[in-house]
């Protein structure tokens, strides 16, 4: 079996789910250390003492001054459930097609970072300036691993290439994303006087809630519009004879460039005073333990998204489009907060998240050689 295709074999073997990377990293750093690169580990505060979440990175330097090209890919994968034909943790080939939890999302594109990275060490004569390469924990649940290499000032470069599964088309652009707590305040009162007396926070908010689905979102020209959620609503006592005087609303909110956390903040302050709500409403950027992640798109005329057209098509004989996708992922963290020009691209399968998920072992080596000749041109 080619080396490539071992490597992804063997990451698929290791049970690398959201909340236990270990393992995987370890991998990782083995196969960093026999090309002869020094791995570096990172710690999320919340696993400095576990110590069983790190995310990898490592440098390959030509010796010559000139650019930074970005590697990077996650190495956490989804759970798994009862449903799966094989053993989720054993590849397994049939018909073309290798089964096996991550083999879609995204050992594959493992595979191809290591192989571009085990190239350039044996050809640094092939290119200037250098290679970053970036393993992140836990992508799946809030991007801490990716954001604790920003905060340790890991992440600078001119380029950057996100190893995810998408093959068919290059992702120049992702919506961003916020959460809100909003809470409604009303006047408590027994139940058996009202309305005469109190006023009913869920009324107040439902009310509230309906007219923020209904705010306007700005347009993209390629990635739509944005929009609002209202997730959850909390409020009131069952047991008691109490008219509700609060009541909790959770918004989501999609974006898309031209969209901020604070603009989004304002338009529910102005629904709440549409409303006579103004002085009765509280809201505010949901806390979480990592930041939020903005929107951005790529223009699809920059060097790196051409470059990637140009090279997909010498190695396949295909065209590769523009996509731009309705989610998240770590590029919004690359392109959005970072301003890094990022492309997202890697070989893909079927059934992602989901029971018998698959990766195709020639997407796999195709994206590799496409990752070399990318580096080669970009970082001459």
């Amino acid at each position: 079996m080619e080396r490539i295709l071992q490597r992804w074999y063997d990451m698929i073997a290791i049970k690398s789910v959201n909340g236990r990377e270990v393992d995987m990293a370890d991998y990782l750093a083995r196969q960093l250390e026999q090309m002869g690169l020094e791995p570096h580990y990172s710690y999320f505060p919340e696993d400095a003492a576990a110590r069983e979440r790190p995310s990898l990175w490592t440098v390959l330097d030509s010796g010559r001054p000139g650019r930074t090209m970005l590697l990077i890919g996650h190495i956490d994968t989804v759970d798994v459930t009862a449903g799966w034909d094989t053993d989720p943790f054993v590849p397994t080939e049939i018909d073309g097609r290798v089964y096996g939890r991550g083999a879609m999302d995204m050992k594959g594109g493992l595979a191809a970072l290591l192989e571009t990275l085990e190239y350039f060490c044996a050809h640094r004569e092939a290119f200037s300036g250098r290679i970053l390469a970036c393993f992140v924990a836990d992508e799946e649940g809030l991007s801490k691993g990716t954001y604790q290499l920003v905060a340790e000032d890991v992440i600078h470069a001119d380029y950057a290439i996100m190893a995810e599964c998408r093959y068919e088309s290059v992702a120049v652009g992702f919506r961003g994303r916020y959460s809100f707590d909003v809470t409604v305040h009303g006047k408590s009162a027994h139940a058996s006087h009202y309305p005469a007396e109190g006023e009913n926070a869920l009324i107040s908010g439902g009310r509230l809630a309906a007219a923020i689905e209904a705010l306007p979102t700005l347009p993209h020209p390629h990635l739509g519009h944005g929009t609002w959620c209202i997730r959850y609503i909390e409020g009131g006592n069952a047991g008691t004879l109490i008219v509700p005087d609060r009541c909790y609303l959770f918004v989501d909110r999609y974006v898309v460039p031209g969209e901020t956390e604070e603009s989004c903040m304002e338009q529910i302050r102005a629904a709440a005073a549409e409303l006579g709500l103004a002085d009765k409403v509280e809201v505010r950027l949901r806390p979480r333990s990592s930041p939020y992640m903005r929107s951005f798109a790529l223009a699809e005329d920059h060097p790196l998204v051409t470059v990637l057209q140009e090279k997909f098509a010498a190695v396949t004989g295909g065209t590769l489009p523009c996509s731009y996708d309705p989610s998240v992922c770590d590029s919004n963290i690359l392109a959005g907060l970072l301003g890094i020009p990022t492309v997202t691209f890697g070989p893909s399968g079927g059934n992602m998240h989901g029971d018998n998920e698959y990766g195709y072992a020639w997407q796999v080596m195709n994206c590799a050689e496409v990752y070399k000749q990318m580096v080669e041109a970009l970082l001459r």
